[in-house]
């Protein structure tokens, strides 16, 4: 049982950062086209088409990030599993040990320490997706502020 559980424990944390490299090659490969895109002579360039091309560089940014994040909250979710698993197996163990007050205070200690560890990932990853959303759109966000100014102002 040990080494079949742990077989699949790495089977599907490999499988994860497989996916993460995935996805964070393919932002990679979008966010060099944009950026080669962005710097591609035609000059001079109407302000559509200079702010197309750095908005679509920002989001490409915001892509890049969002890919990493992504890959962290996957492998969070993978580490959840593995203990839950982890958990199961060894409350099962202790469950066949039969009863023993003193195995009794165990059964209770490792079943604390899940429910807490459940509540911290679940806060963890609260706190990974906003950090996520929010800030990989902040230059985006900036930019566009900084154009609704600068029409303001223009005369």
């Amino acid at each position: 049982m040990p080494y079949r559980w742990f077989s699949e424990a790495l089977s599907r944390y490999l499988g994860v950062v497989e996916q993460g490299q995935n996805r964070l090659l393919d932002a990679q490969q979008d966010a060099c086209r944009m950026w080669f895109a962005a710097w591609t002579p035609a000059f001079p360039l109407p302000d559509s088409e200079m702010q197309q091309r750095v908005e679509g560089s920002l989001l490409a940014s915001a892509s890049l990030w969002q890919a990493q994040a992504d890959t962290q909250r996957d492998l969070l979710l993978t580490s959840e599993k593995w203990l839950a698993d982890y958990y199961r197996v060894l409350l099962g163990r202790l469950a066949e040990a039969g009863y023993h007050p003193s195995m009794d205070v165990l059964r209770q200690a490792l079943q604390v320490g899940y429910q807490s560890g459940s509540a911290f990932n679940k806060v963890s990853r609260q706190v990974g997706h906003f950090a996520a959303t929010n800030f990989s759109t902040a230059p985006l966000n900036a930019a566009r502020d900084m154009r609704k100014v600068w029409k303001q102002q223009k005369p």
